[in-house]
């Protein structure tokens, strides 16, 4: 069987509508090749057994409907490439919004800036990358923590980006320059209609709040100006149709939205706010 042969027949099995890509990059993995190796062995017989074995592997999981990333143990984001698995949210195109938005307000100005909810820690760790910003990345969770400082070690920001376990906000009070949080906003209900490759393989815990959908939101908008230094700013990513309850929640904790930015399909996704 020639390389080409092998990508034809598995492409022939996806589903309409999914991505040829998908089967092209799963036999670069499995292969160890790169995709200009590929597109120059295409007609050449494929005789690593052991390839052989881990792309069929690979693309079983594929049509299981497990995310390519979680396949692949990685997702890029903002040019970089992030380490993922199952107990971190696959980073999403919308998040790179509040990650420009963040740096628009930041520039190259020192700040110290907490992250709730860091997951596998991309927007931290752009932040720190693209500025002088000192980021503290909070998460729940023990395996995602685990995901965060190996992304952290990654990039060799230790001393920049630091981990901590905490329930949104650290235990030991600290002021900082800026907030941003990509927190859980969607619905018990909307979880119940989710294609099966997010509910079937994403952490509930990263994308469900509650029966409303906004009780992550709510819960950090109140908290912020505990943590905020005045003339602060709280950085956002919402859903879709909470834009009103967002703005009940900051007026309520004395914080003043300065910019709503919608995502390419003009969905409200990003809420600026200051103290």
């Amino acid at each position: 069987m020639l390389y080409s042969e092998l990508f034809a027949a598995h492409l022939k099995q996806l589903k309409s509508g999914e991505l040829s890509t998908a089967v092209e990059v799963l036999i670069e993995k499995a292969f160890a090749i790169s995709r200009t190796q590929f597109w120059i062995n295409k007609n050449q017989p494929v005789r690593d057994r052991n390839g052989l074995r881990k792309f069929r592997r690979y693309f079983r999981r594929l049509l299981a409907n497990e995310p390519l990333a979680y396949i692949l143990k990685e997702k890029e984001f903002f040019g970089e490439k992030f380490m993922v698995s199952p107990a971190v949210l696959i980073p999403r195109p919308e998040t790179e919004l509040l990650v420009e938005k963040a740096l628009d307000i930041i520039e190259k100005k020192p700040a110290r800036i907490l992250d709730i909810g860091a997951g596998s820690g991309c927007i931290s760790i752009v932040l720190a990358l693209q500025s002088r910003a000192q980021v503290t990345a909070v998460d729940v969770s023990p395996p995602a923590l685990r995901i965060l400082k190996k992304n952290i070690a990654r990039f060799g920001l230790q001393k920049r980006v630091k981990a901590i376990k905490a329930d949104l906000f650290p235990k030991k009070p600290e002021l900082f320059q800026m907030i941003v949080a990509n927190p859980p906003y969607l619905s018990k209900k909307d979880w119940h209609v989710l294609p099966p490759g997010i509910k079937g393989f994403e952490p509930k815990g990263a994308l469900v709040a509650g029966p409303a959908g906004t009780e992550a939101l709510e819960k950090i908008i109140a908290g912020a100006p505990g943590y905020l230094q005045s003339g602060g700013y709280l950085l956002l990513e919402i859903g879709q149709g909470q834009l009103r309850a967002v703005r009940i929640f900051l007026k309520r904790a004395g914080l003043c939205e300065m910019q709503c930015i919608r995502d390419y399909g003009g969905i409200a996704r990003v809420i600026a706010a200051c103290l």
